[in-house]
Order: C-alpha cells, then structure tokens, then sequence
C-alpha cells in the first residue's frame, strides 16, 4: 500500500520544460572588476556584488543594460542576458574601472504543457539570442523507442526571435532546437495516454486508455474519496481486458467492472507509471459520482 500510495503522488510530479541560466560571478572592488571580462551562455545571469567598503554602480557604456543601484558594501545586483553580443560596462563612481560580459549565440526550448495528453498538439516554442525575425530554426525529435533525432519542423523567429511549433507526438519525445551553429537544450515532452473512466449504470463501470501501444493485461487502480478522512482509498484494481484499433497508431484498451459503492460516491481512476512503461506518463482520470 506503501508503494501505491508513493506512485500516486508521483502523479503530481512532472518534469517541467527546462530553464537554462547558469550565474556568474563577478566582485567589484576599489581595484576594478574581477574578473573583469566573463563569457557566459544566452540566458545566464551575471552577479556583480560589492566587495569594497565604498559605494559602486555598475552602468552599461550603451544603455543595452539597466544600471544597477548604487551598491553599499556587499549589496549584489544581476541581470539575465537574454541577447547575445558583448557588453561594455563601467563603475560610475570610477569610471576608469571597466568590464565585458561576452554573450554566446544560443538558442532557447521550452513547452506549453510540458506534460500533454495522448492526442493533443502541445506547442515547442524558444527564442534566438540575437532577437531578430526572419531567422530559421530547426526542430528535431527523438521518440521513445528510437535511438535518431529526426527532423519534426523548420519554422522562421518572430518578434524578439521568438520561434514556434506545434507538435504531435504520440510517445514521450525528447525536443532539440537548432538555430545557426548552436542547439538548444534537450527537452522531453511527457506523454499520457488518454484515459476515460465513465459510469455505464448502477454499479457498472468501464475504462478505456488510448495510446499508440496497448495495455492489455496491465491493470488501473479504481479509488473512492473518503469524505470523513478527507483522502482517497483504494477500491479494486482493473485488469484492461481487450483492445481495439482507432485511427492508426491508436490503440484502445477497456475493460468493464462492477463495483458496490454508495450512490454519489466520488470515484476517480489511475494509470500508473509501472503500468504505462517507459514512453508515457501516469495518469489519473476525471472524477465520476456513482
């Protein structure tokens, strides 16, 4: 019971689109900035903190940067550079006292959702370092299963380099954007199959899981909410007995069952992540009355 419980709260546990930004430090002292020139990635952060028992303020020679506050000993100020390009700044109260930030070329990936349903078209999107509209980027996928990048779209940025894609996988899929010499992250695309619980009449059920593969012979975990324990408790496992095709690759697996509870019971059901496998994501259903 332990080990169900613990896959059901895994079920709130999904891995998010990732987000880059590593930060670099630099120290202003009475002697300057050290180090006095960094290279960073597209998206990191630099940290400038005050080091010195006298006041400082970082300030960008072209503006390309908001100017820090005046920093009081060891105050910090950071800002994220989410253009590439190199930048020359000064210490306004020394202004002899320099430094560069150097911004690699990049390119960004993220997904709205970062967990989607079998079936949906969730959207790969992410911006150039330069900013500029008009500038190709590639996006390559690797389904699960499979061991080559294959290319998924060619799509041109927008405004501000923003660049985007819908997608449709129908298995966890890991993302890689390219623009010019430089790649993006990896990103994984989390798959559910579709789950649908219903109530065909009193006291009869059935589920059905729509994915590219089929489930026959794993089985759902049926569970009741205890209104005076304010949890919900295991009712019965469903072992999916039969499975039909769709609209190729679609496969669907049901089964149907009897279950004795109360009338207006709340009833949800759960596809657990050691029963969907290695290319998809647990689910849990929308919750049914009795």
């Amino acid at each position: 019971m332990r080990k169900l419980a613990l896959a059901v709260i895994a079920l709130a546990v999904f891995a998010v689109a990732p987000t880059f930004g590593a930060t670099k430090g630099i120290e202003v002292t009475r002697a300057g900035f050290t180090p006095n020139k960094v290279t960073i990635d597209y998206g990191d952060t630099v940290t400038w903190t005050n080091r010195d028992n006298a006041n400082h303020q970082v300030v960008s020679d072209r503006g390309e940067f908001p100017a820090s506050p005046v920093l009081a000993p060891n105050q910090t100020y950071s800002f994220t550079f989410m253009k590439s390009g190199s930048y020359v700044y000064r210490d306004a109260f020394n202004t002899k006292k320099r430094g560069t930030v150097v911004v690699r070329t990049g390119v960004s990936i993220t997904s709205s959702p970062p967990v989607a349903v079998y079936g949906s078209a969730p959207t790969v999107s992410g911006f150039v370092s330069s900013g500029a509209s008009g500038e190709p980027v590639a996006l390559d996928g690797l389904p699960c299963g499979t061991t080559t990048f294959g290319r998924v779209a060619s799509v041109t940025s927008t405004t501000q380099g923003r660049w985007s894609s819908p997608v449709k996988p129908v298995v966890t899929t890991v993302y890689q954007a390219t623009w010019k010499n430089a790649k993006s992250v990896q990103l994984t695309e989390k798959i559910q199959p579709r789950l649908s619980f219903r109530r065909v009449r009193a006291r009869r059920f059935a589920v059905s899981v729509a994915a590219a593969q089929g489930f026959v012979g794993k089985y759902v975990v049926v569970q009741r909410y205890v209104a005076g324990k304010r949890r919900w408790k295991t009712l019965k496992r469903v072992r999916l007995s039969k499975a039909k095709p769709a609209v190729a690759p679609t496969l669907i697996s049901s089964s149907a069952f009897g279950a004795s509870v109360p009338r207006r019971t709340r009833l949800r059901a759960l596809l657990l992540q050691d029963q969907v496998g290695p290319c998809y994501a647990a689910v849990q259903s929308d919750v049914v009355r009795a």
